[in-house]
């Protein structure tokens, strides 16, 4: 049951968030925005993983969080990626590319816990 919430997290989540954190073009404000968002979930997911290290793995709550702040983290930097390509090319054609591209980015994390539980078996 557990997996099949992470699968749903994953791919319907991950997408959504990426989507709300580009839907503003590509401006200074919008690029600020992005780098804070992900500066501060980075920050905060590396602090619960390395500031609480002999709890990680033990306390499900504080690895789930700093995991889900990690995550968040790497849809920043898709999104601000997404938004540095829109900048330099405002057509249609690279708005809908670096959509799609961008959502099937959020879901890699996903492909790494799969491997991982198989291989632990």
């Amino acid at each position: 049951m557990t997996y099949i919430a992470l699968f749903v997290l994953a791919f319907v989540g991950g997408p959504v968030a990426f989507r709300s954190l580009t839907r503003a073009g590509p401006s200074r404000t919008a690029f600020r925005r992005l780098a804070l968002f992900t500066a501060l979930c980075a920050a905060t997911g590396l602090t619960l993983r390395y500031g609480f290290a002999d709890l990680w793995g033990l306390d499900y709550l504080l690895t789930g969080t700093g995991i889900l702040f990690i995550w968040g983290g790497w849809i920043g930097v898709l999104a601000y990626g997404a938004q540095a390509l829109r900048r330099l090319d405002r057509g249609r054609a690279m708005r809908r590319w670096t959509a799609v591209m961008g959502a099937v980015g959020t879901t890699v994390p996903w492909f790494g816990l799969a491997s991982a539980s198989l291989i632990a078996g």
